[in-house]
Protein backbone atom coordinates (compact mmCIF):
# COMPACT_ATOMS: atom_id res chain seq x y z
CA UNK A 1 0.00 0.00 0.00
CA UNK A 2 1.29 3.62 -0.69
CA UNK A 3 2.08 5.78 1.89
CA UNK A 4 0.95 8.96 2.12
CA UNK A 5 2.13 11.62 0.12
CA UNK A 6 3.68 15.07 0.65
CA UNK A 7 0.67 16.32 -0.54
CA UNK A 8 -1.58 14.35 1.39
CA UNK A 9 0.42 15.36 4.55
CA UNK A 10 -0.20 19.15 4.03
CA UNK A 11 -3.69 18.53 3.51
CA UNK A 12 -3.65 16.80 6.46
CA UNK A 13 -2.01 19.95 8.44
CA UNK A 14 -4.52 22.18 6.86
CA UNK A 15 -7.88 19.91 7.67
CA UNK A 16 -7.08 19.54 10.77
CA UNK A 17 -6.23 23.19 11.71
CA UNK A 18 -9.30 23.50 13.84
CA UNK A 19 -10.10 24.38 17.25
CA UNK A 20 -8.89 21.30 19.67
CA UNK A 21 -12.58 21.89 21.16
CA UNK A 22 -15.03 19.59 20.95
CA UNK A 23 -17.15 20.47 17.73
CA UNK A 24 -20.02 21.90 19.09
CA UNK A 25 -23.48 20.36 16.93
CA UNK A 26 -26.99 21.35 17.31
CA UNK A 27 -29.03 18.71 15.91
CA UNK A 28 -31.67 20.60 15.33
CA UNK A 29 -30.27 22.61 13.26
CA UNK A 30 -29.42 22.45 9.40
CA UNK A 31 -26.99 24.91 9.25
CA UNK A 32 -25.16 23.63 12.50
CA UNK A 33 -25.46 19.96 11.12
CA UNK A 34 -23.81 20.76 7.48
CA UNK A 35 -20.59 23.04 9.21
CA UNK A 36 -19.85 20.13 12.05
CA UNK A 37 -20.38 17.32 8.81
CA UNK A 38 -18.01 19.77 6.57
CA UNK A 39 -15.34 19.59 9.71
CA UNK A 40 -15.37 15.73 9.87
CA UNK A 41 -15.30 15.07 5.78
CA UNK A 42 -11.88 17.34 6.06
CA UNK A 43 -10.70 14.89 8.81
CA UNK A 44 -11.41 11.78 6.53
CA UNK A 45 -10.27 13.40 3.68
CA UNK A 46 -6.61 13.63 5.19
CA UNK A 47 -6.76 9.76 4.15
CA UNK A 48 -7.12 10.62 1.01
CA UNK A 49 -4.00 9.41 -1.36
CA UNK A 50 -4.65 8.99 -4.90
CA UNK A 51 -1.70 6.49 -5.51
CA UNK A 52 -2.87 4.03 -2.65
CA UNK A 53 -3.70 1.08 -3.85
CA UNK A 54 -6.44 0.35 -1.19
CA UNK A 55 -9.13 2.23 -3.31
CA UNK A 56 -7.55 5.49 -2.75
CA UNK A 57 -7.49 6.11 0.96
CA UNK A 58 -4.41 5.02 2.59
CA UNK A 59 -4.95 2.68 5.70
CA UNK A 60 -2.57 0.75 7.65
CA UNK A 61 -1.91 -3.19 6.67
CA UNK A 62 -3.85 -5.09 6.45
CA UNK A 63 -5.68 -2.51 3.97
CA UNK A 64 -9.27 -3.31 3.18
CA UNK A 65 -10.40 -1.98 -0.48
CA UNK A 66 -14.35 -2.58 0.56
CA UNK A 67 -13.41 0.46 3.74
CA UNK A 68 -12.67 2.96 0.74
CA UNK A 69 -15.93 2.43 -1.40
CA UNK A 70 -17.71 2.84 2.02
CA UNK A 71 -15.63 5.98 2.23
CA UNK A 72 -17.06 7.31 -1.12
CA UNK A 73 -20.03 6.63 -0.46
CA UNK A 74 -19.85 8.54 2.81
CA UNK A 75 -18.49 11.30 0.82
CA UNK A 76 -21.07 11.51 -1.59
CA UNK A 77 -24.14 11.51 0.78
CA UNK A 78 -22.22 14.33 2.44
CA UNK A 79 -22.18 16.09 -1.36
CA UNK A 80 -25.77 15.19 -1.74
CA UNK A 81 -26.79 16.16 1.47
CA UNK A 82 -25.00 19.47 1.56
CA UNK A 83 -25.09 20.43 -1.60
CA UNK A 84 -20.95 20.95 -0.78
CA UNK A 85 -19.23 19.17 -4.35
CA UNK A 86 -15.44 20.08 -3.00
CA UNK A 87 -15.26 16.18 -2.87
CA UNK A 88 -17.32 15.68 -6.55
CA UNK A 89 -14.58 15.19 -8.71
CA UNK A 90 -12.53 12.72 -6.75
CA UNK A 91 -15.42 10.79 -6.16
CA UNK A 92 -16.38 10.15 -10.05
CA UNK A 93 -12.34 9.68 -10.67
CA UNK A 94 -11.85 6.89 -7.61
CA UNK A 95 -14.90 5.25 -8.65
CA UNK A 96 -14.21 4.63 -12.44
CA UNK A 97 -10.59 3.93 -11.61
CA UNK A 98 -11.93 1.01 -9.50
CA UNK A 99 -14.86 0.26 -11.56
CA UNK A 100 -13.03 -2.64 -13.74
CA UNK A 101 -13.24 -4.14 -17.31
CA UNK A 102 -17.14 -5.51 -16.69
CA UNK A 103 -18.36 -2.00 -15.49
CA UNK A 104 -19.24 -3.78 -11.91
CA UNK A 105 -16.11 -3.23 -8.99
CA UNK A 106 -14.10 -6.22 -9.91
CA UNK A 107 -11.12 -4.57 -11.01
CA UNK A 108 -7.82 -6.43 -11.68
CA UNK A 109 -6.20 -5.01 -9.24
CA UNK A 110 -8.19 -6.81 -7.01
CA UNK A 111 -8.83 -9.85 -8.31
CA UNK A 112 -6.50 -11.87 -6.30
CA UNK A 113 -8.57 -11.17 -3.08
CA UNK A 114 -11.49 -9.46 -3.64
CA UNK A 115 -14.90 -11.02 -1.92
CA UNK A 116 -18.62 -10.43 -2.55
CA UNK A 117 -18.84 -8.00 0.86
CA UNK A 118 -15.90 -6.14 -0.74
CA UNK A 119 -17.68 -5.35 -4.49
CA UNK A 120 -20.80 -4.96 -2.97
CA UNK A 121 -19.62 -2.19 -0.49
CA UNK A 122 -18.33 -0.46 -3.98
CA UNK A 123 -21.73 -1.26 -5.86
CA UNK A 124 -23.61 0.73 -3.10
CA UNK A 125 -21.98 4.02 -4.62
CA UNK A 126 -23.88 3.24 -7.98
CA UNK A 127 -26.79 2.47 -6.31
CA UNK A 128 -26.50 5.92 -4.33
CA UNK A 129 -25.42 7.77 -6.89
CA UNK A 130 -28.98 6.24 -9.31
CA UNK A 131 -31.09 7.18 -6.76
CA UNK A 132 -30.00 10.72 -6.25
CA UNK A 133 -29.17 11.65 -9.73
CA UNK A 134 -25.82 11.89 -8.94
CA UNK A 135 -22.83 13.55 -11.51
CA UNK A 136 -23.26 10.73 -14.28
CA UNK A 137 -19.50 9.17 -15.46
CA UNK A 138 -18.44 9.84 -18.79
CA UNK A 139 -20.46 7.26 -21.14
CA UNK A 140 -19.01 4.51 -22.16
CA UNK A 141 -20.54 3.42 -25.77
CA UNK A 142 -18.42 0.09 -26.35
CA UNK A 143 -21.19 -1.88 -24.52
CA UNK A 144 -24.09 -0.35 -24.53
CA UNK A 145 -27.64 -2.44 -24.20
CA UNK A 146 -30.35 -2.22 -26.81
CA UNK A 147 -31.24 0.85 -25.38
CA UNK A 148 -28.69 2.30 -26.40
CA UNK A 149 -27.92 2.95 -21.85
CA UNK A 150 -24.38 3.36 -21.39
CA UNK A 151 -21.97 0.01 -19.94
CA UNK A 152 -21.03 2.51 -17.32
CA UNK A 153 -24.36 4.11 -16.16
CA UNK A 154 -25.56 4.31 -12.42
CA UNK A 155 -28.21 2.01 -13.56
CA UNK A 156 -25.89 -0.64 -15.63
CA UNK A 157 -23.39 -0.96 -13.13
CA UNK A 158 -26.19 -1.97 -10.60
CA UNK A 159 -27.28 -4.04 -13.02
CA UNK A 160 -23.59 -5.89 -14.19
CA UNK A 161 -23.11 -6.34 -9.91
CA UNK A 162 -26.37 -8.07 -9.44
CA UNK A 163 -25.59 -10.22 -12.38
CA UNK A 164 -22.57 -10.99 -10.84
CA UNK A 165 -24.18 -12.02 -7.59
CA UNK A 166 -26.90 -14.31 -9.30
CA UNK A 167 -24.81 -16.23 -11.12
CA UNK A 168 -22.78 -16.88 -8.12
CA UNK A 169 -25.59 -17.76 -5.75
CA UNK A 170 -26.71 -20.02 -8.61
CA UNK A 171 -22.97 -21.98 -8.63
CA UNK A 172 -22.63 -21.98 -4.40
CA UNK A 173 -26.63 -23.91 -4.24
CA UNK A 174 -25.06 -26.64 -3.87
CA UNK A 175 -24.54 -26.08 -0.04
CA UNK A 176 -27.16 -24.84 2.48
CA UNK A 177 -29.93 -24.21 -0.31
CA UNK A 178 -28.42 -20.99 -1.87
CA UNK A 179 -26.70 -18.51 -0.56
CA UNK A 180 -23.73 -16.57 -1.25
CA UNK A 181 -20.23 -17.51 -0.15
CA UNK A 182 -17.86 -14.93 1.47
CA UNK A 183 -15.25 -15.52 -0.95
CA UNK A 184 -16.30 -15.98 -4.43
CA UNK A 185 -12.53 -17.39 -5.20
CA UNK A 186 -12.32 -20.78 -4.43
CA UNK A 187 -9.05 -20.90 -3.14
CA UNK A 188 -9.15 -17.83 -0.34
CA UNK A 189 -9.42 -18.10 2.78
CA UNK A 190 -13.46 -18.08 3.51
CA UNK A 191 -14.16 -19.43 0.52
CA UNK A 192 -15.91 -21.90 2.72
CA UNK A 193 -17.96 -19.29 4.88
CA UNK A 194 -21.55 -17.80 4.24
CA UNK A 195 -22.16 -14.99 5.65
CA UNK A 196 -24.71 -11.99 6.55
CA UNK A 197 -22.99 -8.96 5.30
CA UNK A 198 -22.45 -10.76 1.62
CA UNK A 199 -26.45 -11.97 1.19
CA UNK A 200 -27.08 -8.52 2.68
CA UNK A 201 -25.55 -6.56 0.29
CA UNK A 202 -27.11 -8.72 -2.62
CA UNK A 203 -30.53 -8.54 -0.72
CA UNK A 204 -30.24 -4.62 -0.40
CA UNK A 205 -29.14 -4.28 -3.95
CA UNK A 206 -31.51 -6.39 -5.45
CA UNK A 207 -34.14 -4.36 -3.50
CA UNK A 208 -32.71 -0.91 -4.48
CA UNK A 209 -32.85 -2.21 -7.91
CA UNK A 210 -36.46 -3.36 -7.36
CA UNK A 211 -37.49 -0.02 -5.83
CA UNK A 212 -35.82 2.29 -8.42
CA UNK A 213 -36.50 0.21 -11.82
CA UNK A 214 -40.50 -1.65 -10.31
CA UNK A 215 -38.86 -5.03 -12.12
CA UNK A 216 -40.56 -7.54 -10.69
CA UNK A 217 -37.10 -9.71 -10.92
CA UNK A 218 -35.24 -8.02 -8.56
CA UNK A 219 -38.24 -7.90 -6.09
CA UNK A 220 -38.57 -11.60 -6.65
CA UNK A 221 -34.58 -11.93 -5.83
CA UNK A 222 -34.97 -9.55 -2.56
CA UNK A 223 -37.58 -11.90 -1.52
CA UNK A 224 -36.04 -14.90 -1.73
CA UNK A 225 -32.36 -14.20 -0.12
CA UNK A 226 -34.53 -12.58 2.75
CA UNK A 227 -36.68 -16.26 2.68
CA UNK A 228 -33.47 -17.55 2.53
CA UNK A 229 -31.24 -15.71 5.09
CA UNK A 230 -34.39 -16.01 7.40
CA UNK A 231 -34.05 -19.74 6.74
CA UNK A 232 -30.82 -20.77 7.63
CA UNK A 233 -31.45 -18.04 10.88
CA UNK A 234 -28.85 -15.59 9.62
CA UNK A 235 -31.85 -13.41 10.37
CA UNK A 236 -33.31 -14.79 13.62
CA UNK A 237 -37.25 -14.74 14.63
CA UNK A 238 -36.75 -11.78 16.62
CA UNK A 239 -34.42 -10.31 13.84
CA UNK A 240 -31.03 -10.61 15.00
CA UNK A 241 -28.75 -10.83 12.35
CA UNK A 242 -26.05 -13.15 13.06
CA UNK A 243 -22.67 -13.35 10.93
CA UNK A 244 -22.80 -16.65 9.01
CA UNK A 245 -22.16 -20.15 8.72
CA UNK A 246 -19.93 -22.58 7.43
CA UNK A 247 -20.81 -24.78 3.97
CA UNK A 248 -17.99 -27.56 4.24
CA UNK A 249 -17.86 -30.81 4.66
CA UNK A 250 -21.76 -31.25 4.69
CA UNK A 251 -22.09 -28.20 7.30
CA UNK A 252 -24.75 -26.79 5.05
CA UNK A 253 -25.01 -23.43 7.56
CA UNK A 254 -25.90 -25.70 10.29
CA UNK A 255 -23.50 -24.02 12.71
CA UNK A 256 -24.66 -20.10 12.59
CA UNK A 257 -21.94 -18.16 13.81
CA UNK A 258 -23.84 -15.85 16.79
CA UNK A 259 -21.23 -12.51 16.46
CA UNK A 260 -23.86 -9.53 15.81
CA UNK A 261 -21.74 -6.83 13.80
CA UNK A 262 -23.77 -3.34 13.02
CA UNK A 263 -23.12 -3.17 9.61
CA UNK A 264 -24.72 -6.68 9.25
CA UNK A 265 -28.29 -5.76 10.55
CA UNK A 266 -27.58 -2.46 8.86
CA UNK A 267 -27.55 -4.04 5.02
CA UNK A 268 -31.13 -6.11 6.18
CA UNK A 269 -32.74 -2.88 7.29
CA UNK A 270 -32.09 -1.10 4.40
CA UNK A 271 -32.95 -3.50 1.95
CA UNK A 272 -36.35 -4.59 4.04
CA UNK A 273 -37.48 -0.18 3.87
CA UNK A 274 -36.70 -0.36 -0.41
CA UNK A 275 -38.94 -3.34 0.01
CA UNK A 276 -41.51 -1.99 1.83
CA UNK A 277 -41.15 0.75 -0.22
CA UNK A 278 -41.17 -1.46 -3.68
CA UNK A 279 -44.57 -3.01 -2.45
CA UNK A 280 -45.97 0.27 -2.05
CA UNK A 281 -46.22 -0.14 2.05
CA UNK A 282 -46.24 -3.63 2.19
CA UNK A 283 -47.66 -4.56 6.33
CA UNK A 284 -45.06 -7.84 6.06
CA UNK A 285 -41.84 -5.45 5.08
CA UNK A 286 -42.94 -2.75 7.39
CA UNK A 287 -43.29 -5.18 10.44
CA UNK A 288 -39.73 -6.94 9.12
CA UNK A 289 -38.53 -2.89 9.00
CA UNK A 290 -39.53 -2.36 12.26
CA UNK A 291 -38.51 -5.88 13.84
CA UNK A 292 -34.76 -5.54 12.76
CA UNK A 293 -34.69 -1.44 14.12
CA UNK A 294 -35.68 -2.85 17.22
CA UNK A 295 -33.19 -5.78 17.39
CA UNK A 296 -30.50 -2.69 16.24
CA UNK A 297 -31.47 -0.55 19.07
CA UNK A 298 -31.89 -3.48 21.57
CA UNK A 299 -28.12 -4.33 20.22
CA UNK A 300 -26.10 -1.79 19.14
CA UNK A 301 -27.40 1.77 21.63
CA UNK A 302 -26.67 2.09 24.87
CA UNK A 303 -23.53 0.88 26.30
CA UNK A 304 -24.02 2.70 29.88
CA UNK A 305 -26.93 3.39 31.17
CA UNK A 306 -26.41 7.35 30.98
CA UNK A 307 -26.16 6.65 27.19
CA UNK A 308 -28.84 4.54 26.52
CA UNK A 309 -29.61 6.18 22.94
CA UNK A 310 -26.13 5.95 22.27
CA UNK A 311 -24.78 3.56 19.19
CA UNK A 312 -21.70 1.51 20.13
CA UNK A 313 -19.94 -1.60 18.13
CA UNK A 314 -21.01 -4.07 20.71
CA UNK A 315 -18.80 -6.58 20.08
CA UNK A 316 -15.23 -4.55 20.45
CA UNK A 317 -15.96 -1.11 21.20
CA UNK A 318 -16.23 -1.11 25.34
CA UNK A 319 -12.67 -2.98 25.73
CA UNK A 320 -11.22 -0.77 22.84
CA UNK A 321 -10.54 -3.94 20.37
CA UNK A 322 -12.14 -2.94 17.19
CA UNK A 323 -9.65 -3.07 13.94
CA UNK A 324 -9.71 -0.34 11.31
CA UNK A 325 -11.81 -2.78 9.80
CA UNK A 326 -14.62 -3.03 12.90
CA UNK A 327 -14.13 0.94 13.86
CA UNK A 328 -15.94 1.90 10.13
CA UNK A 329 -19.11 -0.80 11.24
CA UNK A 330 -21.39 2.03 12.69
CA UNK A 331 -21.12 4.07 9.65
CA UNK A 332 -23.43 1.09 7.89
CA UNK A 333 -25.89 1.49 10.77
CA UNK A 334 -26.00 5.44 10.53
CA UNK A 335 -26.36 5.60 6.56
CA UNK A 336 -28.72 3.04 6.52
CA UNK A 337 -30.93 3.89 9.70
CA UNK A 338 -30.86 7.72 8.40
CA UNK A 339 -32.46 7.03 4.83
CA UNK A 340 -34.66 4.41 6.25
CA UNK A 341 -36.28 6.95 8.29
CA UNK A 342 -36.77 8.50 4.47
CA UNK A 343 -38.54 5.45 3.29
CA UNK A 344 -40.56 4.27 6.09
CA UNK A 345 -42.23 6.86 7.70
CA UNK A 346 -43.53 4.69 11.01
CA UNK A 347 -39.97 4.28 12.08
CA UNK A 348 -38.88 7.67 11.41
CA UNK A 349 -39.22 8.98 15.16
CA UNK A 350 -37.70 6.56 17.02
CA UNK A 351 -34.72 6.57 14.22
CA UNK A 352 -34.38 10.27 14.73
CA UNK A 353 -33.90 10.01 18.43
CA UNK A 354 -31.04 7.32 17.67
CA UNK A 355 -29.39 8.86 15.26
CA UNK A 356 -29.79 12.74 17.35
CA UNK A 357 -28.37 11.51 20.86
CA UNK A 358 -25.61 9.54 18.51
CA UNK A 359 -24.52 12.44 16.70
CA UNK A 360 -24.32 14.71 19.78
CA UNK A 361 -22.22 11.97 21.48
CA UNK A 362 -20.05 11.78 18.13
CA UNK A 363 -19.83 15.57 17.60
CA UNK A 364 -17.98 15.59 21.83
CA UNK A 365 -15.70 13.29 20.96
CA UNK A 366 -13.96 15.13 18.27
CA UNK A 367 -11.33 16.79 19.86
CA UNK A 368 -8.54 14.81 19.26
CA UNK A 369 -5.08 15.83 18.31
CA UNK A 370 -5.22 19.00 19.58
CA UNK A 371 -8.02 19.36 16.70
CA UNK A 372 -11.25 18.15 15.65
CA UNK A 373 -10.24 14.44 14.72
CA UNK A 374 -12.99 12.29 15.98
CA UNK A 375 -13.66 9.02 18.54
CA UNK A 376 -14.62 5.73 18.62
CA UNK A 377 -16.62 6.12 21.70
CA UNK A 378 -19.66 8.69 21.32
CA UNK A 379 -20.55 8.36 25.11
CA UNK A 380 -17.07 9.45 26.99
CA UNK A 381 -17.76 13.19 26.27
CA UNK A 382 -14.71 13.71 24.68
CA UNK A 383 -11.71 12.07 22.69
CA UNK A 384 -11.01 8.33 23.45
CA UNK A 385 -7.62 8.42 21.32
CA UNK A 386 -8.77 5.95 19.23
CA UNK A 387 -8.55 7.63 15.80
CA UNK A 388 -8.31 5.97 12.00
CA UNK A 389 -10.34 6.12 8.54
CA UNK A 390 -13.17 4.19 9.54
CA UNK A 391 -13.79 6.21 13.16
CA UNK A 392 -14.01 9.20 11.18
CA UNK A 393 -16.25 7.45 8.64
CA UNK A 394 -18.41 6.93 10.97
CA UNK A 395 -18.77 9.99 13.00
CA UNK A 396 -19.54 11.56 9.43
CA UNK A 397 -21.92 9.29 8.83
CA UNK A 398 -23.84 9.25 12.31
CA UNK A 399 -23.76 13.71 12.12
CA UNK A 400 -24.85 13.79 8.66
CA UNK A 401 -27.46 11.05 8.85
CA UNK A 402 -29.55 13.74 10.11
CA UNK A 403 -29.88 15.20 6.87
CA UNK A 404 -31.18 12.21 4.98
CA UNK A 405 -34.98 13.25 5.64
CA UNK A 406 -34.16 16.83 4.32
CA UNK A 407 -32.40 15.48 1.15
CA UNK A 408 -33.92 14.88 -2.24
CA UNK A 409 -36.27 12.49 -2.78
CA UNK A 410 -35.32 9.16 -3.85
CA UNK A 411 -35.59 8.69 -7.71
CA UNK A 412 -37.21 6.66 -9.89
CA UNK A 413 -36.63 4.89 -13.22
CA UNK A 414 -38.57 7.05 -16.23
CA UNK A 415 -41.57 4.72 -17.61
Amino acid sequence: MAKMTRLSTAIAAIALASTSAALDLNVKDQASIKEIAAQVAKGLYVYYDPSSTAGQFTQPEPWFWWLSGSAWNGLMDYTVYTGDKTYQADILSAISKNLGPNYDFAPSEQASWEANDDQVYWVYNALTAMEYGFQALPCETSETNTVGECANSWLAIGTHAFEDFVARWKKDSATCAGGLKWQYTASANGYYYKNSVSNGGFFQTAARLARYTGNETYGDWATKIWDWSAGVKFVSDDFHVFDGAGDENGANCSGVNQDQWSYNIASYIHGAAHMYAYTKGSSAWESRVQGLVDAAQKTFFGPTAAAAGVMYEQKCELSSSCDVDQTSFKASLSRWLGKTAVLVPSVRPSILALLEASAGGAASSCSGHGNSTCGMKWYTNGFDGQSDLGVELSALEIIQSLLATSAPDFAVASQ
